[in-house]
């Protein structure tokens, strides 16, 4: 999803000429740089595996997916946050510092966090009109 920025209303729409204004029509695309950055990760990573794969042959990458994927299903409880540590170490994601490391931190929330027992429940299907879940997937 290309992300996308709204441009200022410099003067009054005139909606019996223009039309009815929607915010899709007036959203003006993002700049270059940032749009090269989004798509630089994936491209990034398939090209690390394609060099990997012709240095040591198919195993290496292969075993370094199916490692991403399992240290990508590790989770806490329902509720409580999960860091996915071994997953950054791996991916390289301890050395990034955004916005989103600092900000909406659940902790920061002034809404109270989620009943534990009942997020259990209903992960378990005791829950009344629930299936039960096997790893975040609906069975």
């Amino acid at each position: 999803m290309e992300a996308t920025s709204l441009p200022f209303q410099v003067q009054p729409h005139d909606a019996l000429r223009q039309g009815l204004v929607t915010l899709k029509d007036g959203a003006a695309a993002a700049h270059p740089v940032e749009t090269i950055q989004k798509m630089a990760g994936p491209a990034a990573e398939a090209a690390r595996y394609d060099m990997l794969r012709n240095l040591y042959g198919t195993a290496l990458p292969a075993r370094m997916q199916i490692e991403r994927q399992i240290l990508d299903r590790v989770e806490r409880l329902p509720g409580l946050p999960s860091s996915k540590l071994g997953l950054e170490a791996l991916t390289g994601g301890l050395e990034d510092f955004g916005f989103e490391c600092y900000l909406g931190l659940p902790a920061d929330s002034e809404a109270a966090p989620p009943d534990l027992h009942s997020q259990m429940e209903q992960r378990l299907g005791l829950a009344p009109g629930t299936k039960p879940m096997a790893r975040g997937l609906n069975m």
